[in-house]
């Protein structure tokens, strides 16, 4: 069952402490509506209804046919510059011209908006505002995910979040998700010699390795702060096999004895 609440889970060890993902779009999953044409916490919801046709849980925002371009758009405040974000959506588009649909987001500093690569608002190169100022695929009328992950630039502070449906379309959203990511901070990793390899991972599995010899414990966390992995292990190194793992970040915590060392991962 899909959640409606701003998750921000903390979990802290000994030497080190991360901030796990952070959901900031309010009502993304467009579970909660005013009446059947407003979706709650939504600024504009322009020619769009309340529908059963859901990717997740009970409705997604369609719109039906007619002219002109249409916007589901929310504003949200709170951004850090420099840090990290991703932008996804699912969408399904079961009627048009294959120039349908789009994501079209800017970042700002107050009511200035600030273009993700510092071009114009057109720009080709801006993965926020298209793709490449395209349109996205109707991949056969099927429900799709678009997702992009972007920093944030230097003095903005909000984030205008936007999508777009276009004349004569037959276009459905939901799930739709701003989140900001895991950053770790550590201090130290106090088992000798303790490296992880590769980092991305790209080949579905990973190696641990320390100094010494002892009896080891490894989790592997989600950025939602859940343990997707538990193992206990002896000797200077463990292969980790992630071929079940989604793409994404992870954070790698390896005790011995009192001692606990922490990484954060990359798999794709």
């Amino acid at each position: 069952m899909k959640k409606n609440y701003i998750l921000s889970f903390f979990l802290t060890f000994s030497i080190c402490s991360f901030t796990f993902a952070q959901e900031m779009l309010l009502n993304g999953d467009l579970e909660n509506w005013d009446n059947d044409t407003s979706p709650t916490s939504w600024t504009k919801s322009e020619s769009l209804t309340k529908s059963t046709e859901a990717h997740g849980g009970s409705f997604s925002a369609f719109r039906n046919a007619g002219s002109s371009t249409k916007k589901l758009s929310q504003t949200i405040d709170g951004i850090t510059p420099g840090a990290s974000y991703t932008i996804s959506f699912w969408y399904k588009v079961t009627a048009g011209d294959e120039e349908d649909a789009r994501i079209w987001c800017t970042w700002k500093n107050g009511i200035t908006s600030v273009y993700h690569v510092g071009t114009s608002q057109n720009a080709t190169e801006d993965p926020l505002r298209g793709p490449e100022n395209g349109y996205l695929s109707n991949n056969g009328g099927v429900w799709s995910k678009h997702e992009v992950t972007v920093t944030a630039p230097a003095g903005v502070d909000a984030f205008y979040y936007e999508v777009r449906s276009y004349t004569n379309s037959l276009t459905y959203w939901d799930d739709l998700s701003f989140i900001k990511n895991a950053t770790a901070s550590v201090e130290k990793n106090t088992i000798e010699g303790f490296t992880t390899y590769p980092n991305p991972i790209t080949n579905n599995s990973f190696t641990i390795k320390s100094s010494s010899t002892k009896e080891k414990s490894v989790a592997i966390y989600n950025l939602l702060g859940k343990k997707v992995f538990a193992a206990n292990f002896s000797g200077e190194k463990k292969d980790i096999d992630v071929a079940t793992f989604t793409s994404g970040i992870y954070i790698v915590k390896v005790t011995e004895d009192t001692k606990t060392a922490t990484k954060k991962i990359v798999i794709r």
